[in-house]
């Protein structure tokens, strides 16, 4: 494990969603959908930050690979390639430094010892909720077999003949907290990466549902309400997830 310790320690970030979209990003339910296939659900996100130049992390990555299918109907496993490691040697064809900002955000309000610690591999369940660093990734396998009792229910749909997302919360607590909504934009298969330099030199690491893209749609604020979203882009797949502000829990996400 690599870890970088943060200039977190010491502050009080102040917790806050990001500013909201002007309308139209979302109206209420009375406009007509289109009932979706499947019922609403909400799936397990698990968030592995990671770097191609890092020798730590192509155990995490294969396990994560091999526990985690693709398509799996409960679990969604999103990647995110950090640059904070370029320096050492290799610079990661996936690095973007949004994701080192994202991790930040994370490092900020988890609990604990990984408060303020920013490391490779990381592996975050359902947002800031549960953290497995370093080796504790071996445990995931238990983690997931627990049941979930799922907060935010999200359900593809369409209005006006667009693609929408409807989300509930699944509870009378869920509808009264809200949320950013998030879509993340991720290549499910990329080609397998050849490192030259550095330590992981020699080695091809294989990659899945790398993130390429993130963007807040708008601001879920409880109840029932349909968000338009976004038209598809060549290459890339699309998730929905609904979080509790930057670095907080995600209460939902489902696969669009």
């Amino acid at each position: 494990m690599k870890d970088i310790l943060s200039i977190f320690k010491g502050s009080s970030p102040s917790h806050s969603p990001q500013t909201p979209l002007p309308p139209p990003y979302s109206t209420s339910t009375s406009t007509p959908t289109t009932p979706s296939t499947s019922p609403p659900h909400s799936l397990t996100t698990i968030e592995l930050f990671q770097s191609q130049g890092c020798d730590s992390c192509p155990p995490a990555n294969a396990f994560l690979l091999k526990t985690i299918p693709p398509n799996d109907p409960n679990h969604l496993l999103l990647t995110y390639e950090v640059t904070y490691w370029d320096y050492i040697g290799w610079a990661d064809s996936f690095g973007d430094k949004r994701w080192d900002a994202r991790q930040r955000d994370y490092a900020a309000f988890l609990k604990g010892a990984d408060r303020g610690r920013v490391y490779t591999p990381q592996v975050i369940v359902d947002g800031g909720a549960t953290p497995l660093g370093g080796r504790g990734w071996r445990d995931l396998p238990s983690l997931l077999a627990r049941p979930v009792n799922g907060r935010v229910r999200l359900d593809v749909t369409t209005r006006e003949g667009k693609k929408a997302v409807r989300i509930a919360g699944a509870s009378e607590r869920a509808s009264g907290s809200g949320g950013d909504v998030l879509v993340v934009w991720y290549q499910v298969q990329p080609a397998d990466v050849k490192i030259l330099r550095g330590e992981n030199r020699g080695v091809t690491l294989p990659h899945r549902n790398v993130v390429r893209d993130l963007s807040v749609i708008g601001q879920w604020r409880g109840g029932e309400e349909v968000f338009d979203l976004p038209a598809a882009r060549e290459g890339l797949e699309k998730a929905v997830l609904v979080q509790a502000g930057r670095g907080g829990e995600i209460l939902g996400s489902c696969r669009a």
